[in-house]
């Protein structure tokens, strides 16, 4: 992931290689994702299993503020190489964040390198039960859960490509609202998702990842169109309103996101599963959001309530994915009370 991020600061521009400049940059961008699959579910993983049970909703929400991390790093980096005149910045500015970015692979090598394996996989490898193959394993066995967790995870990222990307683009170029707030705005929702997503894992080790994951399902098909509402009203403060309140109940979803889908699968292909259906999620309904958004306000002469619908619609998706999802330890009871009711059938046959 990281020397892709950085080649793309070291692509030649279209006037020297022509065609090749924007065919190497998707494909670095798709590597990047394919890189982030694995890398998002390494970090949670390792914050899971190496944490009590009773504190694994907040130890699994840490990781999960890496994309609120990440939007202000990003933000702040280009505000700064902003700074610059406009030929500078087009000629050589914009790479400085891309290749700059090698600084953070350097400390996520140095901080994995003194890491062994998690306690958990560690177990199942000392008793065999480690996968040769887990990509074969998790599709072959549990594709049912991959398909959960893919339309699970629509509430989580198509609110926040909704918020980040096409918020901006439909603030600045169809309401015409000035740049520069509406990317405070985003900036100021990001902040506030870095202390609801640690705060909201807290809260889950004591009332269930499912029912934080509910309540910020619900939160966001609720606010859908008042979302849209504020916006339309072409004020900075209420554009800002909307956007925290946006940010706070992605926040709610996303904190126990990691959590719940780890507790789906056995210790020996966790890691793949949970990649798996997190990055298929996010390919469908992540990346495509703002242009389907986009497309629905053009179909639909300039209205915004189609794209909202179209929100909230895949809230409703997302809770039935969300409500048939079963965890190992809803197996585990599920399987302890078959086992326990022949002994209470004898026991009550015997009274």
């Amino acid at each position: 992931m990281g020397v892709s991020t950085a080649l793309i600061g070291l692509l030649p521009g279209y006037q020297s290689i022509g065609i090749w400049a924007p065919v190497l940059l998707v494909t670095l961008r798709l590597i990047q994702g394919i890189a982030v699959g694995g890398e998002w579910g390494g970090a949670v993983l390792l914050a899971v299993e190496y944490t009590e049970k009773e504190k694994r909703g907040f130890a699994g929400s840490i990781p999960m503020m890496g994309a609120a991390v990440g939007m202000i790093l990003a933000t702040a980096t280009i505000s700064l190489v902003s700074l610059l005149p406009d030929a500078a910045f087009l000629s050589w500015g914009w790479r400085i964040p891309f290749v700059g970015s090698l600084v953070l692979v350097l400390i996520g090598l140095w901080i994995r390198n003194g890491l062994e394996e998690t306690p958990d996989f560690q177990k199942a490898k000392d008793e065999g039960r480690v996968s040769k193959l887990p990509i074969a394993d998790t599709l072959k066995h549990h594709w049912k859960e991959v398909l959960l967790i893919t339309g699970a995870k629509a509430i989580e990222t198509a609110p926040f490509y909704i918020f980040a990307t096409f918020g901006v683009s439909y603030a600045t170029n169809t309401l015409k609202m000035p740049e520069s707030p509406v990317l405070n705005a985003v900036t100021i929702g990001t902040l506030v998702s870095l202390f609801m997503i640690p705060l909201f894992g807290k809260i889950s080790d004591r009332f269930g990842r499912k029912s934080i994951f509910i309540g910020g399902t619900l939160g966001v098909i609720i606010f859908s169109i008042p979302y849209f509402l504020l916006l339309s009203k072409k004020s900075i403060l209420l554009l800002t309103v909307a956007v925290m309140i946006g940010y706070a109940l992605w926040s709610i979803i996303t904190s126990v996101m990691g959590t719940l889908f780890s507790e789906m699968f056995k210790a020996e292909i966790r890691y793949t599963g949970i990649s798996v259906g997190y990055q298929l999620g996010a390919a469908l309904f992540g990346g495509t959001a703002p242009l389907i958004a986009t497309w629905l306000i053009a179909k639909f002469n300039g209205s915004w309530l189609p794209a909202a619908i179209y929100l909230m619609l895949l809230g409703v998706l997302s809770l039935i994915c969300v409500v048939l999802l079963k965890t190992m330890s809803e197996r585990e009871k599920s399987e302890s009370t078959k086992n326990m009711e022949p002994y209470i059938a004898d026991k009550i046959v015997k009274n």
